[in-house]
């Protein structure tokens, strides 16, 4: 096995010239072209370069992350290498882990052992074997390829493949974050770092590419940096710094040189930069470096204000003349080829001391910014020409260095006379000027037919266009006035409009012609017109990363400033020209590198709040105070303030007022103590619906918990208003609907608030100003305090106010509707509409005067109140039937009784059927129809609120039909039970019933089947949730239930069928008791036997007739709760004491069994033939026919089952 570090040692390159030419020609060409358009993928100004260093994550941990300026795009083909030295034997190891952010598992990573390494990918995992063992001490490098298109993930170990394996993903998650030799986590946004899987050792070269890298190529290219992800310190956040090495050694030959340079001269055309900065590179360095290209492109003009250096002034954009010197930043790449080949550190070290000096020639001088400067390996140099070809052909690559002549201009004191003497003072008069713009209609003619027009009609004008210095902007099509119309704006470099605009027009109305399509604008279908976008205006701007003050700032251009924190680093600024207004814009301000100054909510204690910068304000507090945050009383007493700063300084635009009902919203959902708060945040809320401007009539905002709707009265034609909220769920946004009308009884609301037109009277009487009311829905209980321990808030909160005026003393009630939080069981327990006081010591408190509650039932409470404030319904909880507790007792109960029964009815089915033996009487085959009719009704219960969450009215319907269907059959069979105890025990018949299994199948089944046919004929709405029906009644419950909605419905459907088939099962328990008493009086026994028989009889037959189902018929007064938990767990359990009694204590079960789950001693002997557990069926040519034979025969095997056996359950009694 080869070592890493050896081999690039060696110098050695066997594949060094058998490049790939035509799978990274385009990948090439399309880098090129986003770093002269764009920030490159992951950004960052620091050029410290990690090559030649390690990573050392051995004890004390040193944990490596990927930086937060380094995004990994969405990829659909990667490669990714790494090298690691193992320096303590652990049994796992991780090299990385890529994780996207807020999910377990590992999108893409590597983690190994002595003899096994596990590729993760898409979050599968992949176990592969080592051929050989890793050994300690040595350089290894790992590196996994894989493309959508082969579908193929490929692992390679020191540069051999070791493994080749099939994927289903189709591209790697993007923006996710990454670890170096160490598993992670996320906790609440925190970075957790998993313990006892960390590489102890070193790790160096991790790159990742955006494409599949051939193995050949992995090989060729151990020296080349990643595209995504490279080694340099700009792409990672180590905890410490890493350590050089002396055997990491790689040479390489071609770089690429990203930095930002500063030309003092006289005015130079654009056509020079590249010459002077071609004879900069040939005199800074000797003739081992050659240049392969140089791409230049304006920066802003607005220079970095506070440096002491050349790069700290103030560079004003102004004309000048030809004879003055001026400064001008430029953004510069440029391409190197070093030969011979040489080491990547070195390399990099040597161009950045070289770069930072500064070059004096010919009256230019040129200089780099330090901090600027990026040197990268690279594989190939791009060919891009600086006016492409009207050809559709990739741009090729070029290995051959290119020449470019300066013209060598004298200094003043030179005697130097020149030939051309306009090559050194041209008219610069325009290079200094701003450009103009244009918006452009065109309908364009192509003649085929073509599928992504958009893009060929955006290639045509880029081709058109760029070469004359014209830059296309916001391209749109417009498919409604044209197959192919579009619309875009044009930047062009020059101030003629009439001359440019006559270019524009000649450029695209003149044929494109390629590979077989021609494709111009139609000349009576082009309109070009000079757009003034005017300039992005100076702006103060206040971020957690500082007080930033934009310049004034050109539309398409960069304002660049210094970190108020880390002055060494840049914040950027673009200001864009916007698509649809053609007017300059500013962007949102790029503060990636700059460190925050805002670190806590204390900090907001500095910072004024004016009426320009509230919406900064509001969005610091909005990053710091999240759903969840635990804020302390100081820290809300902060942030209270200050929104209520921003809404006191200006009038509060749509937007930012959803921004702070959001934040009040995450308050609400604070861990802070907010009853001392409680009148702030009801007033902040206030204001806000106060001193908001909107378009229109009415305008709502909603968020988790907290609901805001504001409506512009037009007072002449006020009939009442209604405010509502129609449903809500915990930690979502309310649901809210208003009717311009007086609604006495607003129907399926959970909160509802009614005004009449007596409100009227209010009104303002001068027509300068405009009634406006808002409504407000609180969810949050810990906002409100409860008045004491007895009273508790018990439902939402809703209010309404109108502006500026105090609404009291109405003639005609304001009618409040709210919802019960939890049922009230007890009709008895007192119910008190109340408003929140504000007057009230302590910061407030629930009051009822101006109020009377005008009815009730269990879930909803109506007010009458005679004035405009927020409103709830407190109850007195001393006086409930069951607390709020015990009812979430009995639920959990409920839900874990169900659950078990649910798999032992399914043992108990199974047992029954793949036994033939055991179901070959007829109890036993009405005991299979009873567990499937209990095993269905407990399987709905169970999953009955999770349907009824996805709100949907058809599920609910179908969920709560299904549901009362299995509760009838339930009761059915077990009053078919009852019947056949009463045919074979009691009511003897010596004949024989044809069918007698099918027709009770037939009753069984179709009997609650007709019932819910007819329900669903008559009224579908008879079924539905408990939060969408109508009207409030005994049958709902205040969490999401599918159910039966009707109360007449209910009691005849469900009630009185209950009920009627209880008392038959009552009845026939009695007389089945006694005749078993009666067959048993003459049988000797001991009284202890007899009386544990007789139990486990009772008990039996208890729950096989559902007799624990009469409980809830006699709880009330004081036994209601026990009552209660007896029903509970009793009727929850039914199915597992069905399994116990009739399955696992049932002999003729047991040894079925034994005889085909056992083995060795525990299996029988013999089990040709058992003992028949049949009384009634008949065997052999009878079948099909039933014998109820007589019980006073002490013959029968009935008889001798009941009189001996003391462990045989209800079927054996049945037999």
């Amino acid at each position: 096995m080869v070592n890493h570090s050896q081999k690039c040692a060696t110098g050695s390159d066997p594949h060094g010239q058998s490049w790939k030419m035509d799978s990274v020609r385009v990948h090439l060409f399309t880098i090129v072209w986003i770093w002269i358009a764009s920030p490159h993928i992951c950004s960052g100004s620091s050029n410290s370069s990690f090559w030649g260093k390690k990573a050392t994550l051995v004890r004390p941990p040193c944990h490596w992350q990927l930086s937060n300026q380094c995004v990994v795009p969405e990829l659909e083909e990667l490669s990714v290498c790494v090298t690691i030295q193992r320096e303590i034997h652990t049994s796992e190891w991780t090299a990385f882990d890529y994780k996207q952010r807020g999910q377990i598992k590992t999108e893409l990573g590597l983690v190994g052992s002595e003899r096994q390494l596990t590729v993760w990918l898409f979050k599968v995992e992949h176990k592969v074997n080592l051929t050989e063992s890793l050994t300690l001490h040595h350089w290894h490098t790992f590196c996994l390829t894989w493309s959508a298109k082969s579908k193929q993930l490929r692992l390679y170990v020191n540069a051999s493949r070791l493994a080749e394996l099939p994927t289903d993903g189709s591209r790697l998650a993007g923006n996710g974050m990454l670890t170096l030799g160490v598993s992670h986590s996320m906790l609440g946004g925190v970075m957790d770092y998993e313990t006892g899987k960390e590489l102890m050792g070193n790790a160096t070269l991790f790159r990742m590419w955006g494409r599949e890298l051939g193995e050949d190529e992995l090989t060729d290219l151990r020296c080349v940096d990643g595209d995504v992800v490279s080694w340099t310190k700009r792409h990672w956040d180590p905890d410490c710094q890493p350590v050089p090495d002396s055997s990491l050694i790689c040479e390489w030959t071609k770089y690429k040189i990203d930095m930002n340079v500063s030309i003092k001269s006289k005015p130079v055309v654009t056509g020079m930069l590249k010459a002077i900065v071609q004879k900069w590179f040939e005199d800074t360095f000797h003739s081992n470096v050659s240049v392969h290209g140089i791409f230049i492109s304006s920066t802003s003009s607005r220079w970095l204000q506070g440096t002491g250096d050349d790069f700290g002034e103030q560079v004003k954009e102004r004309r000048v003349s030809s004879n003055e010197r001026t400064e001008k930043r430029y953004a510069c790449l440029v391409y190197v080829e070093v030969m011979p080949k040489a080491d990547v550190l070195a390399v990099q070290e040597e161009v950045q001391k070289r770069l930072t000096l500064q070059y004096d020639h010919g009256g230019v001088v040129v200089k780099a910014h330090p901090a600027s400067i990026n040197v990268i390996s690279i594989e190939a140099f791009p060919n891009v020409t600086e006016r492409p070809s009207s050809t559709a052909d990739p741009p090729t690559l070029s290995t051959s260095p290119t020449t470019a002549e300066l013209p060598i201009c004298p200094s003043v004191s030179s005697s130097v006379t020149i030939e051309n003497p306009d090559e050194c003072n041209p008219d610069y008069s325009d290079e200094f000027r701003q450009d103009t713009f244009y918006r452009v209609h065109l309908n364009a003619s192509i003649n085929v037919t073509v599928i992504k027009s958009a893009d060929i009609i955006k290639n045509w004008l880029n081709v058109k266009l760029n070469p004359q210095s014209m830059t296309v902007l916001n391209f749109e099509m417009n498919p409604d006035l044209h197959k192919y119309g579009c619309t875009f704006q044009v930047q062009a470099n020059s101030l003629n409009i009439s001359e440019t605009t006559h270019l524009i027009y000649s450029l695209l109305t003149e044929a494109y012609i390629t590979d077989a399509m021609s494709i111009q604008a139609l000349p009576g279908h082009i309109n070009i017109s000079h757009i003034a976008p005017g300039s992005c205006p100076d702006h103060l701007q206040q971020t957690l990363y500082g007080l930033y003050d934009w310049p004034r700032t050109e539309p398409e251009d960069r304002a660049t400033l210094l970190c108020e924190k880390n002055s060494r680093d840049q914040a950027t600024r673009s200001c864009k020209l916007d698509g649809m207004t053609d007017k300059a814009m500013w962007k949102r301000p790029d503060l990636s590198l700059c460190k925050r100054t805002v670190d806590d909510i204390t900090d907001l204690d500095k910072v004024n709040v004016t009426a320009n910068n509230s919406g900064e304000i509001v969005d610091m507090i909005g990053s710091l105070v999240g759903n969840g945050t635990d804020l302390s009383d100081s820290q809300l007493d902060t942030v209270l303030d200050k929104l209520d700063d921003v809404v006191s300084v200006s009038p509060v635009p749509p937007g930012l007022a959803g921004n702070i009902v959001e934040i009040i919203s995450n308050v609400l959902h604070s861990k802070a103590d907010l009853a001392s708060f409680t009148n702030k945040i009801l007033r902040l809320t206030d204001s806000v619906g106060d001193t908001m401007n909107f378009d229109g009539e009415a305008h709502n905002i909603t968020a988790p918990s907290l609901a805001l709707q504001l409506v512009t009265i037009n007072s002449n034609h006020f009939q009442g208003l209604t405010f509502g909220v129609s449903s809500f769920t915990n930690n979502n946004s309310p649901e809210i609907f208003m009717n311009k009308t007086f609604v006495e009884k607003p129907q399926g609301a959970v909160a509802a608030i009614s005004l009449p037109v007596v409100l009227e009277n209010f009104f303002p009487r001068n027509n300068t100003a405009t009634p406006r009311i808002q409504f407000q829905f609180y969810d949050s209980a810990v906002l409100f305090k409860n008045p004491s321990d007895t009273m508790k808030l018990n439902s939402y909160v809703v209010s309404a106010s109108m502006t500026n005026v105090n609404v009291s003393n109405l003639q005609q009630p304001i009618i409040i509707t709210l919802r019960h939080l939890n049922r009230v069981q007890n009709q008895d327990q007192p119910i008190l509409c109340v408003y929140w006081d504000f007057t009230k010591s302590n910061g407030g408190g629930w009051e009822s005067q101006g109020c009377k509650t005008e009815s009730t039932d269990g879930f909803q409470t109506t007010c009458h109140c005679d004035h405009l404030t927020h409103f709830g319904v407190l109850l007195d909880v001393s006086k409930a039937e069951i607390s709020t507790e015990d009812e979430e007792i009995l639920t959990i109960i409920s839900y874990l009784g169900c659950g078990l029964s649910s798999i032992f009815l399914g043992v108990t089915l199974v047992t029954y059927l793949a036994f033939e033996k055991l179901r070959q009487d007829y109890p036993s085959k009405i005991l299979i129809n009873l567990s499937l009719a209990l095993l269905g009704l407990n399987l709905v219960f169970l999953l009955n609120s999770w349907f009824a969450s996805f709100g949907s009215r058809g599920v609910c319907v179908s969920v709560a039909a299904i549901q009362h269907f299995f509760v009838l059959a339930s009761f059915m069979w077990m009053g078919l039970e009852a019947l056949h105890m009463y045919f074979a025990l009691v009511k003897v018949f010596n004949t024989y019933v044809p069918s007698y299994i099918l027709k009770f199948c037939v009753l069984g089944w179709g009997i609650p089947a007709v019932i819910i046919i007819l329900i669903l004929a008559i009224d579908r709405d008879v079924y539905g949730s408990s939060l969408d029906g109508e009207t409030q009644d005994p049958l709902k419950d205040s969490s999401p239930f599918c159910w039966v909605q009707n109360e007449t419905a209910f009691y005849v459907s469900v009630m009185s069928f209950i009920l009627l088939v209880l008392l038959c099962n009552i009845t026939v328990f009695g007389v089945v008791l006694v005749q078993i008493r009666r067959m048993q009086a003459n049988k000797p026994t001991s009284n202890t036997s007899g009386l544990l028989h007789d139990l486990r009889v009772v008990a039996s037959l208890t729950f096989l007739l559902g007799l624990t189902w009469i409980l809830p018929f006699f709880s009330w007064g004081p036994v209601h709760t026990p009552f209660m938990y007896l029903f509970s767990i009793l009727n929850s359990l039914q199915g597992f004491f069905i399994f116990i009694f009739h399955c696992l204590m049932k002999e003729n079960v047991q040894k079925q069994w034994r005889i085909h789950l056992c083995c060795g001693p525990l299996r029988p002997g013999d089990y040709s033939e058992w003992s028949r557990s049949m009384t009634g069926a008949v065997r052999g040519g009878h079948s099909r026919l039933v014998h109820f034979p007589s019980v006073k025969s002490e013959d029968t095997s009935s008889i001798r089952k009941i009189s001996d056996s003391s462990t045989s359950g209800v079927s054996q009694i049945n037999a």
